[in-house]
């Protein structure tokens, strides 16, 4: 018997019981905001869209308005980070599988 390796053995239970959790409760948040993703990806591929960056360059355009949202880099980034973790997902869940 090794009490060491016990030990070890517990604190990678607890560990990884405490990260799987807060994975899960993640990857919910992430799945659930997917709807509204979509809703802005759309939104940046519309006319509506050009129009609002075309109006937000307009001197009559509120200065108190936050619009990150027109500056086209801030959508475009999140596509890319969006389409990114679907790939990490896709590759940590083949590796899960295969390691199983």
């Amino acid at each position: 018997m090794d009490l060491n390796r016990i030990e070890k053995m517990e604190k990678i239970l607890d560990d990884h019981g405490v990260v799987v959790n807060e994975f899960r409760k993640s990857l919910t948040k992430f799945m659930d905001s997917q709807r509204d993703y979509q809703e802005l990806k759309k939104y940046y591929l519309s006319e509506e869209y050009i129009e609002d960056v075309e109006a937000s360059n307009s001197p009559n355009f509120p200065k108190n308005i936050k619009c990150g949202v027109l500056s086209q880099d801030a959508v475009f980034d999140l596509i890319g980070e969006n389409y990114d973790m679907a790939i990490r997902m896709l590759e940590a869940a083949t590796e899960l599988i295969k390691n199983h």
